[in-house]
């Protein structure tokens, strides 16, 4: 597993550790429950590998087709990036 695809798992169990509007303690707990942070782990590494899967298998027009998992992965991080940096709206 690249640099980019383990940055997408890390991502993906953030997203489960501190859940929108959540709280530091909500971190804390995720945590210290050592079960729910390694299931977590596996269903990210599983998530990652599916939707790298989806993206290569997709319809054409598909550039990404004949790509690595780990430039895929990288473009995943760059949209999320994108998305996170774009202005909210009101």
């Amino acid at each position: 597993m690249g640099k980019n695809e383990k940055l997408l798992v890390l991502k993906k169990v953030s997203l489960e550790a501190i859940p929108d509007g959540g709280t530091f303690l909500d971190g804390i707990s995720f945590l210290t429950d050592k079960r729910r942070l390694l299931g977590t782990i596996r269903a990210a590494k599983s998530w990652t590998q599916e939707v790298i899967k989806e993206v290569r298998s997709a319809r054409d027009p598909n550039p990404w087709r004949n790509s690595t998992d780990e430039e895929i992965a990288g473009e995943i991080l760059r949209k999320i990036e994108e998305r996170e940096n774009a202005p909210r709206k009101s």
